[in-house]
């Protein structure tokens, strides 16, 4: 239990440093750089996962298991994408929590498709995340660090649709034989190929090639790092602790964004973001309870 509360910890700060770097170097390279190496390092760090811990499914290929994984691979691409969209033109300390509000939409879905029943105080959390992003919508204005503030808020609630979306069918492969590893193979893959075409894209554009710097290296690696990690903290503690320790990413990440990158929030997106991120946690922790 305690190593997966350290995990859950680990996770938190890996997610929550991830994305500051990559907020910071999303201005810095073009998109298709940034899409490149997003994608590579996903590939390396992945494939060196299966590599230590089930080596034996490496140099395989079967379609009965890729077609199963693929909808999470794809949503997970498109995220990878939109994010980088919402940190350039949003505010990371507005748009992180709203990304982290995926819960929201696992239990929409659940309801929706599966039939699960909406408990009255879930219903109400979720009424009070949706408010308060229609409020933070409605309250931004643009500055330095947020030149769209409200297309920062759309793509961010798109990511979270997409994460919810990859989430819900990350879950419903679990159900059968399939393990974590044979989604992190066909990633691996799939980014692999995916980095090279955008290094094609790169080369017959009128884009330069950049050199991955550090902050890139960081802000392109911590986050995979982190799933991996959330992966290993479910497997050694329980979930009940682990998925609310590793929400508090977007407490980290709204604490370092005013400090790093220097960002100023007024009272009335304090609240907004407060409501967002209390919210979030008590519906992972009801989530394991009801």
């Amino acid at each position: 239990m305690l190593l997966g509360i350290i995990l859950a910890i680990l996770v938190a700060v890996f997610w929550s440093i991830g994305e500051v770097s990559y907020s910071k170097v999303s201005n810095k390279y073009d998109r298709a750089n940034i899409y490149m190496y997003t994608y590579l390092f996903r590939s390396i760090i992945y494939i060196l996962v299966v590599l230590l811990f089930n080596r034996t499914i490496c140099g395989t290929f079967n379609l009965e298991v890729l077609i199963p994984v693929l909808p999470i691979i794809i949503c997970d691409l498109f995220a990878s994408m939109v994010i980088n969209i919402a940190v350039i033109n949003g505010k990371l300390s507005v748009v992180s929590p709203i990304m982290a509000a995926y819960p929201v939409l696992d239990i929409v879905l659940g309801y929706l498709l599966l039939n699960e029943m909406v408990h009255p105080v879930q219903f109400v959390l979720i009424s009070i995340i949706c408010i308060a992003i229609v409020l933070l919508a409605m309250k931004q204005k643009k500055d330095k660090k947020a030149p769209h503030p409200v297309k920062g808020i759309i793509f961010a609630t798109i990511y979270m649709l997409l994460v919810a979306l990859s989430t819900y069918f990350e879950r419903s492969i679990y159900v059968t034989d399939f393990t974590v590893f044979d989604l992190y193979y066909y990633k691996s893959m799939i980014y692999l190929i995916v980095s090279v075409m955008f290094g094609l894209i790169v080369l017959i554009s009128p884009f330069k090639m950049e050199k991955p710097k550090f902050d890139i290296i960081k802000g392109c690696s911590l986050t995979p790092i982190g799933n991996i990690l959330y992966s290993f903290a479910l497997s050694v503690g329980t979930i009940s602790i682990v998925a609310p320790i590793s929400s508090l990413y977007s407490v980290i990440t709204n604490i370092i964004s005013r400090v790093v990158l220097k960002e100023k929030i007024n009272i009335e997106e304090r609240i907004c973001i407060f409501s967002i991120i209390v919210s979030t946690i008590i519906l992972l922790i009801l989530g394991f309870v009801l």
